[in-house]
């Protein structure tokens, strides 16, 4: 739904940062990079077990896999 709301139909260059599984599987489900982050309520090993494409222990490494 924001993604159709914000006129997006494609989901090339767009990245979803979360900090549960669902973020990630909703993600997934629409063609998305995910980043979990471990400074909110997931694990690493939930996050990861959802199929996070990167993992952030703090808000300065989702810059760097952002900026790349």
């Amino acid at each position: 739904d924001a993604l159709s709301a914000c006129g997006i139909a494609s989901p090339e260059g767009l990245i979803m940062v979360g900090d549960r599984e669902y973020d990630v599987l909703g993600a997934k489900k629409h063609g998305i990079d995910s980043v979990g982050v471990l400074f909110g309520y997931g694990s690493r090993e939930e996050l990861k077990s959802a199929g996070a494409t990167y993992i952030a222990e703090t808000v300065q490494d989702i810059g760097r896999i952002i900026l790349g």
